[in-house]
């Protein structure tokens, strides 16, 4: 197996979201001490999450050709705390947040990273949870990366 290219896609989206002006953590929360935030390899679950963080698969580029192709998808959230109970209220800063992810990926699906390298949102599951501060609106997405080392 060649050496993945996962640890610098993780580093490069946090790195591009944290440019756009987003809230970005790179994992698991460690405090509550935000309203919005973007979650990389994360789901932004607080209880019984498995944690998983990213999915991928690696195969022979060509026969031969002593190079591989990598496909991986990153588990991300895009989660919005208010402390209200208007769902619409937390629906629209997650989707916002998403917004602004996909933007952001669509201005630049390489990330500053050496082609060939796409990376691309795919929006996945809306959850609507009560906390004890109001209701938390919880977006799971993957951002999906396709490296052809061709």
């Amino acid at each position: 197996m060649t050496t993945s290219r996962i640890p610098a896609a993780i580093d490069a989206i946090v790195a591009s979201l944290t440019a756009a002006g987003l809230l970005v953590w790179d994992g698991p929360v460690v405090t509550q001490n935000f309203k919005s935030a973007v979650f990389i390899g994360y789901d932004g679950a607080e209880d019984n999450s498995d944690y998983k963080s990213v999915v991928g698969t690696q195969d022979w580029a060509a026969l031969g050709a002593k190079r591989r192709s990598e496909k991986f998808s990153i588990t991300c959230a895009a989660v919005a705390l208010w402390g209200g109970t208007d769902t619409k209220t937390g629906r629209d800063m997650a989707y916002a947040l998403l917004d602004t992810v996909g933007t952001t990926l669509r201005a630049d699906p390489s990330l500053g990273q050496p082609p060939p390298f796409v990376a691309e949102l795919r929006p996945s599951e809306l959850f609507t949870e009560p906390t004890d501060n109001g209701l938390q609106c919880r977006w799971v997405f993957t951002i999906d990366v396709t490296i052809s080392r061709v």
